[in-house]
C-alpha cells in the first residue's frame, strides 16, 4: 500500500501523541478528522490515529508506517513546519506530491483551530517521535511467524483515523484529568537510566545486609527512610515479557488500563484491622481498629513507566489527585520504554540482579536496564531491546541479539515470551503465554477428546479429516477452572460429553452467586454457555431421530468466520481489508489488487431505560400501587389549615427489594436488623427476636412471594425479600398549592425522530423546604411529583424531574412531560460547547453560613488540618472575589451509634448509614461560592454556590 525508496522491503514506524484541547462536537471535529485522514493517505501512511472527542482533557494518540520519507514529510509538518523535507527524494513527483499534500492539511487545520479560538495542535519536537525499522526480507524466527506479515505486507494493513471519547481507553475512569494535569513529572531516558540503576544498586545492597542498623551495616537516613515504588502502568500480558528491575517493579496485574484507578485506590489508603471473635484480623470500618497497615503509595517515591508515555501520564496525574502531598514525588519515564531503548536499548541488558546478561559487559554503566521484550501493538507483537530507533545496523530480528526471556508458558512454565494471534483465552480472549511444545501437546488431547469416532465392533479410531480442521482451545489464569467444560466450538462433542459440561458450569454458576452483584457478568458469560450447549445437544439429537447421523459444522475462526483463517485476524494482527482480501484468494477467488470494502458490522442498540421491558413493568407496578392506595392527592388534601402540615392517612404497602450483593449468603435475621432496622427501634436484643417472630409467624416477611417460615433462611443472589408493613409517613409543611408555571414547546426544538403523542411542556416548580422531589424513604404520598400531578390533574408518573434538588432545599425544579424533552434540555444543562449561541443551563445555589463569609481575595484562606493534605482553596473569577473548593468526596458507611436500651453491644447494633467525607479516595469534587451579604444581627452570611461537579452533597461537604 505504501512505496518505498532504498530497500523496497524496509518498513519504518512511528509512536506519537499529544494532550491538547479540542472540541465536544463531533460534527465540528469531523473536519479535523478528515483533514487528518486526507494528509494521511496522500503520504501513502498506513496505521491508526485516534482522535479525542473532549474541550479539555484529550488530543491524538497514533502509530503510523510507511517510507522513511513519507513519515519525515508527517513529522515535520505535525512540527509546524510549512516545507516538510526529505532525506531522499525519488522523483520530482513524489517531492511535489508531499508539499501539496502539507500544504492542504495545515490550511484546513488552521482554520478549525481558529474557528475554536485555540492554539494549532503541534508536537514539541523531533523526540516525541518514537521510530523503528523492519527489514520484512529478514526471515523472522518460527516463533513469530504467524506474528509478523510476509509476502510485503506492512505491519498496518490499512488507515482507521476516528473520532474516541479517550485517546486511552480507560472507560472514563480518567475523566477528571485535564491537560494541564498531564506533562508533569518528566524523566528523560538518561535520568530514568540513572534512577533505575541506583534502585538496583540500593536493593541489591539491602539483600546483602549493606543497608539500615543491620551488623556492619549503616545507618539510614532520613532519605532512605523513604522508599521508591516502581510502578508498571502496562497491562499485565506487557509486563509478562518486559519489564524494568524484574523482582522490584510492580505489575498492578490489570488486564485493561480502566482497572488501573481501582488498583490505586486499594493502594493509597490505609488498611484498617479490626479483630474477629475468633482472634483473627480483617478489614472493617464499623469496630475498633486494632492495626493499621501502610498503603503502598502514601509516604512514597514513585517512578512509573509504559510503552510509550501515554498512560503515564494520565496514570500519574490520577495517582497526584489520589494521594497529594503524602508522597515524595511522581514521576515517569518521557516517551516510555520505547524512547529508553532507542537510547540504550543498542547495549547489553543486565539481569534483575544488576549482572551483564550480554557476552561483553559494559564499563561505562550505559547497559541497558530493560530486560526481556518491549510488546507493541502492531503485528510485530513485541520488540528486542535493539529494534527500536534507527539503527541501520539492526533489523530488529530477535535471533540477532541475545534476549533474555522472562516470560513463562501458561501450561508448562518454561521460558516463553511470543504471544500467537491464535494463543488467547477462549473465555475472555486475553492473550496468553503457550509454548510450541504445549501447543502440540495441547492440540493432539483436545483433537482425540472431540475426534475419535466409535465403529460398530466399539473401537475407536482416529478421524483424520476433522482433526486436520481442528482448532485448539485455551484459557488463561482467571478461567483455568473452566478448561473442562467452556470451549467455544462444540464441534466432536458427544451428547454426553456436552451434558457433563453443562453441569460442570451450573456448578461453577452457583458458587458465583455467592457473591452479589461482582459476579454478574462472569453468571451471565456461564448462562450464555450453557444455552448454547443445549441447543447443540437439541440439534444433534433431532438429526439422530431423523436419519441417525449428524453432521459436525467445521470450526470456524471466532472473529472472520471463515475455516481457513489462521486466527491472524482480530485487533493489530488483521485489518478488515486485508482479511477479506486475504479470504478471497484463499478461497479460490482471484485478487486483482482492489481493495474490497468490507460489510460494516451492525451496531447494537439497546432501548432507552424507560423502555426496556423492566423498567415498564416497574412503572405499571408503580402506579397500579398509587392508584390502588390512593396516593396520588393534592397537597390541599390531608393538610391541616392551621399549621401547614401534611399527614396523609396509614395504608398497608409490600415493600420488595432483591437481594444486595452484601446480602447473599446471609440470614433473614441479618438482613432485616441490619438494614431494615427502623422497624425494631428502641427494642432490646429479646424484643427484637421476639418481634421478628412475631412477624414471620403471621406470613409479613416473604422470600420470592412464598411466606418464610423460619428467620435463619439464607438468602442468594436474585431472590426478593418482601415485608408487608403498615406505612406511616412523617408530616412535611407544603402549602395548600404548590405554585408553579407551565411553558408550551415548539415541536422543532425536539430531535427530528421524536414521536410527538402529547403536547409538549416544561413545568418550573417551585420547590418548598422539607418536600422529596421523588418517593424515598419515608415519603411517598408526601412527594413532591405526586402532589403536583394530582393538582394539575395529570395521571401518576407524568413529569419527569430534570435535575435534582435535596429535600431540605427549596428552589426551582424543572420537569417535562415527554422523555424527548427531557433529553435536549438535559443535554443543556451539561453541554459546554464554544462558540454556542445560548449559553449552557447552570444550577445556583443560595445558602446561610454562619459568621461573615470571605469577600475579598485579600482575606486569608484556612483549610482544616485534617484536610489540608487533600483539599485546595483559591481566589478565582474576574475579579478575584470567588473561592474555588476541590476536595474529593467519598460516600462511606459508618456505624450508627444508637443502642439499644439495655445499653450492650450485640451483633444487632451495626445498623449503618451513608456518610459522605473528604477522603483520598472520592471522587473529584469543585465548587464554587461567593459572598452576597452579611446580617450583623443574626449573626449569618448569604452566599451563592455553584457546583462545577454533581456529587451529592458537595456543597454542604465544602463549605
Amino acid at each position: 500500500m505504501s512505496t518505498y525508496n532504498g530497500s523496497r522491503d524496509q518498513q519504518f514506524c512511528i509512536l506519537f501523541y499529544k494532550y491538547h484541547p479540542l472540541t465536544d462536537d463531533p460534527v465540528v471535529l469531523e473536519t479535523y478528522r478528515n483533514a487528518t485522514e486526507v494528509l494521511c493517505t496522500s503520504l501513502n501512511l498506513t496505521g491508526r490515529i485516534l482522535i479525542g472527542l473532549s474541550n479539555d482533557g484529550e488530543g491524538i494518540n497514533g502509530t503510523l508506517a510507511g517510507t522513511k520519507d513519507d513519515l519525515n514529510a508527517y513529522v515535520d509538518c505535525m512540527l509546524g513546519k510549512d516545507d516538510a523535507t526529505t532525506n531522499h527524494v525519488d522523483n520530482l513527483d513524489d517531492q511535489r506530491r508531499r508539499k501539496d499534500a502539507v500544504a492542504t492539511y495545515r490550511a484546513a487545520s488552521k482554520q478549525f483551530f481558529a474557528s475554536l479560538n485555540l492554539p494549532e495542535l503541534f508536537l514539541s519536537g523531533p523526540n516525541d517521535f518514537k521510530w523503528s525499522s523492519w527489514q520484512s526480507d529478514s526471515s523472522p524466527s518460527d516463533e513469530n511467524a504467524g506474528t509478523v506479515g510476509g509476502e510485503g505486507e506492512n505491519w498496518f494493513p490499512d488507515l482507521n483515523i476516528k473520532i474516541v471519547k479517550e485517546i486511552i481507553s480507560s472507560g472514563g475512569a480518567f475523566s477528571g484529568i485535564t491537560t494541564e494535569d498531564t506533562s508533569v513529572g518528566y524523566l528523560t531516558p538518561r535520568e530514568w537510566h540513572n534512577e533505575i540503576r541506583s534502585l538496583v544498586s540500593k536493593h541489591k545492597e539491602r539483600q546483602n545486609g549493606l543497608c539500615g542498623d543491620g551488623e556492619g551495616g549503616k545507618k539510614d537516613t532520613d532519605e532512605d527512610v523513604v522508599d521508591t515504588v516502581l510502578i508498571d502502568v502496562r497491562n499485565h500480558k506487557e509486563c509478562q515479557i518486559g519489564t524494568f528491575a524484574p523482582g522490584i517493579s510492580i505489575d498492578p496485574q490489570t488486564k485493561t488500563f480502566a482497572q488501573f484507578p481501582k488498583w490505586v485506590k486499594d493502594n493509597s489508603s490505609q488498611v484498617v484491622q479490626t479483630a474477629t471473635p475468633d482472634g483473627t484480623s480483617s478489614a472493617s470500618s464499623l469496630s475498633a481498629p486494632v492495626q493499621t497497615t501502610p498503603s503502598l503509595l502514601n509516604n512514597k517515591r514513585i517512578l512509573m513507566y509504559c510503552t510509550g508515555g501515554i498512560r503515564c501520564e494520565k496514570a500519574s496525574a490520577y495517582i497526584r489527585q489520589m494521594v497529594g502531598p503524602q508522597n515524595k514525588g511522581i514521576f515517569h519515564l518521557k516517551g516510555g520504554i520505547h524512547k529508553y531503548l532507542e537510547e540504550f536499548g543498542g547495549h547489553d541488558a543486565l539481569n534483575g540482579d544488576g549482572s551483564s546478561g550480554g557476552k561483553e559487559e559494559k564499563s561505562d554503566g550505559d547497559e541497558c536496564l530493560f530486560v526481556g521484550k518491549n510488546f507493541v501493538f502492531d503485528r510485530r507483537g513485541a520488540l528486542p531491546t535493539a529494534g527500536h530507533g534507527l539503527n541501520e545496523e539492526s533489523t530488529n530480528d530477535p535471533s540477532s541479539s541475545q534476549v533474555k526471556v522472562i516470560g513463562k508458558c501458561q501450561y508448562c512454565s518454561d521460558p516463553y515470551d511470543t504471544f500467537h494471534p491464535g494463543n488467547v483465552c477462549t473465555v475472555c480472549r486475553e492473550p496468553i503465554l503457550v509454548c510450541k511444545k504445549c501447543q502440540i501437546d495441547l492440540c493432539r488431547r483436545q483433537g482425540r477428546q472431540r475426534f475419535l469416532s466409535k465403529n460398530n465392533s466399539g473401537d475407536v479410531q482416529d478421524d483424520g479429516k476433522a482433526k486436520s480442521d481442528f482448532r485448539t482451545e485455551y484459557h488463561c489464569v482467571d478461567h483455568f477452572h473452566l478448561k473442562t467444560c467452556y470451549f467455544t466450538s462444540l464441534t466432536g462433542f458427544t451428547v454426553a460429553e456436552l451434558e457433563k459440561q453443562k453441569v460442570q458450569l451450573q456448578s461453577h454458576s452457583k458458587e458465583l452467586e455467592g457473591i452479589g452483584k461482582k459476579g454478574k457478568q462472569r453468571r451471565r458469560t456461564l448462562r450464555k454457555q450453557m444455552d448454547k450447549i443445549e441447543t447443540t445437544v437439541k440439534q444433534k439429537l433431532s438429526n439422530d431421530k431423523c436419519d441417525g447421523t449428524y453432521l459436525e459444522p467445521a470450526m470456524q475462526c471466532r472473529h472472520c468466520g471463515s475455516s481457513a483463517c489462521l486466527s491472524d485476524c482480530w485487533g493489530f494482527h488483521g485489518g478488515n481489508t486485508r482479511m477479506v482480501n486475504k479470504h478471497k484468494k484463499n478461497d479460490g477467488g482471484t485478487n486483482d489488487g482492489n481493495d474490497v470494502v468490507p460489510e460494516k458490522h451492525k451496531q447494537r442498540s439497546r432501548l432507552p431505560s424507560n423502555q426496556r421491558p423492566a423498567k415498564r413493568l416497574k412503572r405499571q407496578n408503580d402506579i397500579s400501587e398509587i392508584q390502588s392506595l390512593g396516593l396520588s392527592n393534592p397537597p390541599s388534601r390531608h393538610r391541616n389549615v392551621a399549621t401547614g402540615l401534611r399527614v396523609p392517612p396509614p395504608v398497608v404497602r409490600v415493600l420488595r427489594s432483591g437481594v444486595k450483593g452484601r446480602w447473599c449468603g446471609q440470614t433473614v435475621k441479618w438482613v432485616l436488623n441490619n438494614d431494615f432496622g427502623e422497624s425494631f427501634k428502641n427494642l432490646t436484643q429479646e424484643g427484637r427476636d421476639e418481634r421478628l417472630e412475631q412477624l414471620i409467624a403471621v406470613g409479613l416477611v416473604r422470600v420470592n412471594g412464598q411466606p418464610v417460615k423460619k428467620s435463619d433462611v439464607v438468602l442468594r443472589n436474585m431472590d426478593t425479600i418482601e415485608r408487608i408493613v403498615h406505612w406511616h409517613e412523617p408530616p412535611i409543611c407544603v402549602p395548600a398549592r404548590i405554585s408553579l408555571t407551565k411553558h408550551a414547546l415548539d415541536e422543532s426544538t425536539l430531535p427530528s425522530n421524536s414521536e410527538v403523542t402529547v403536547s409538549p411542556f416544561l413545568y418550573c416548580i417551585d420547590k418548598p423546604s422539607t418536600v422529596p422531589i421523588y418517593p424515598a424513604g419515608p415519603f411517598y404520598a408526601n412527594s413532591l411529583l405526586l402532589m403536583v400531578e394530582a393538582q394539575e390533574k395529570l395521571p401518576p408518573k407524568t413529569l419527569i424531574p430534570l435535575h435534582r434538588i435535596d429535600r431540605a432545599t427549596s428552589g426551582v425544579l424543572l420537569c417535562a412531560n415527554m422523555s424527548s424533552v427531557a433529553r435536549v434540555v438535559q443535554g443543556r444543562m451539561i453541554s459546554s460547547k464554544k462558540g454556542e449561541n445560548d449559553p449552557p443551563i447552570r444550577k445556583l445555589y443560595l445558602a446561610q453560613v454562619k459568621g461573615r463569609f470571605p469577600a475579598k481575595s485579600c482575606e486569608n484562606l484556612s483549610i482544616p488540618e485534617d484536610r489540608g493534605s487533600l483539599a485546595s482553596i483559591a481566589w478565582c473569577g474576574d475579579e478575584s472575589n470567588v473561592i474555588e473548593v476541590d476536595a474529593p468526596i467519598a460516600v462511606q458507611m459508618e456505624a450508627n451509634n444508637n443502642k439499644p436500651r439495655d445499653g450492650k453491644d450485640d451483633e444487632y447494633s451495626l445498623n449503618t448509614m451513608m456518610q459522605r467525607s473528604i477522603r483520598s479516595d472520592g471522587k473529584h469534587s469543585v465548587s464554587r461560592f461567593k459572598f452576597i451579604s452579611y446580617d450583623a444581627t443574626t449573626g449569618r452570611s448569604l452566599v451563592s454556590c455553584a457546583p462545577i461537579t454533581g456529587r451529592g452533597h458537595q456543597l454542604r461537604v465544602h463549605l
